[in-house]
């Protein structure tokens, strides 16, 4: 039984500002996507992840890949929300198996079972959604190079995040590190000493919106700001600093700054990042964050030596994680 993994993903710095024009670092974190394929004589593909299962006939791939495509290009013209694209998360699955098809030019559509496992955390900021179809795509379909492969995961993701930037699918295809900047993909690779100690990952709930409708709302209030040059400085600090071995405490309370300035780090992680100073560490959102409720997804923590999220008033609900690169990116696992 084939299976196909792809591990998750960090933002570093940069986040947002990516969408408009400015670099961001990413990181490709050991949280992975596994998918196993049992293939059947059944005229149809399902889906099982976290115990429900999604089922479609093979003769209706074609048919929802093309329209959901057509709902896309309603979101562009500003018909429709980016939240009403997909009617539930199993489409984007089924979406990507079409188009590994179809990019790959095979007449053949895959039929049989989809198990799917994973312990990267939904709407965290963490890659998931490219995750999905970094594995499907891996798969299913054959691409010429990684940069085909990137792009083609951007295409499908682009259901999930609207008008988003390619750097999830950079960091998910490709693994470590990677610097993004328009459609420019750069792989980097880490220092000796790694990121250095005292890094940690911080999940305080799936945010009530979307990453799409975040990206919506920070490109209707913040598309024409200078704020963009302000996180391309940021970023190019945070990158400098890494590469000399350097302490990157003040561009990640930098980035955290710029990020709460346009309205996505909610109120309890902005108290939580002043609580992070105040031990003498630093913390912001990885990610879209959040434009409404409580919960911002993803979070980058780096405290002080001998330190851990433990020592922090973190809610019950929260899990944390040390930080830990995967240089892999997507592949097909041994039998």
């Amino acid at each position: 039984m084939p299976t196909a993994c792809a591990p998750g993903k960090i933002i570093l710095s940069g986040e947002h500002a990516v969408v408009y024009g400015s670099p961001a670092l990413a990181l490709a974190v050991d949280r992975h996507m596994r998918i196993h394929y049992r293939p059947d004589q059944l005229p149809r593909l399902s889906w099982h992840a976290q115990e429900r299962t999604h089922v479609l006939g093979l003769d209706k791939l074609a048919s929802l890949r093309r329209r959901l495509d057509s709902h896309f290009e309603r979101y562009l013209r500003g018909e429709l929300p980016i939240t009403r694209i997909l009617q539930k998360p199993a489409e984007l699955a089924f979406y990507a198996v079409d188009m590994a098809r179809v990019l790959s030019g095979l007449d053949i559509r895959p039929q049989g079972s989809l198990r799917i496992d994973s312990d990267i955390p939904i709407g965290a900021g963490m890659g998931s959604s490219a995750a999905l179809i970094a594995a499907l795509l891996k798969l299913f379909g054959h691409f010429d190079s990684l940069d085909e492969l990137i792009r083609q995961v951007r295409h499908c993701e682009r259901l999930q995040h609207g008008r988003g930037s390619i750097i999830d699918a950079a960091a998910v295809c490709s693994g470590g590190l990677v610097r993004v900047q328009g459609e420019q993909v750069e792989r980097l690779s880490l220092p000796e000493q790694g990121l250095g100690q005292g890094f940690f990952w911080l999940f305080t709930g799936t945010p009530a919106c979307s990453t799409g409708a975040c990206v919506d709302q920070v490109r209707r209030n913040f598309a024409h700001s200078a704020i963009w040059q302000e996180f391309t400085e940021t970023t190019q600090t945070f990158e400098n600093a890494l590469m000399a071995g350097d302490s990157l405490i003040d561009p990640i309370r930098r980035n955290h700054r710029l990020l709460t300035r346009i309205g996505v780090v909610p109120a309890p992680l902005q108290r939580l990042a002043e609580q992070v100073e105040q031990a003498g560490g630093a913390a912001k959102i990885c990610g879209a964050g959040a434009v409404s409720g409580d919960q911002g997804g993803l979070m980058l923590l780096l405290l002080p030596p001998g330190m851990t999220p433990a020592q922090l008033p973190l809610l019950p609900e929260w899990h944390w994680g040390v930080l830990k690169e995967d240089p892999q990116g997507v592949r097909i696992l041994e039998d």
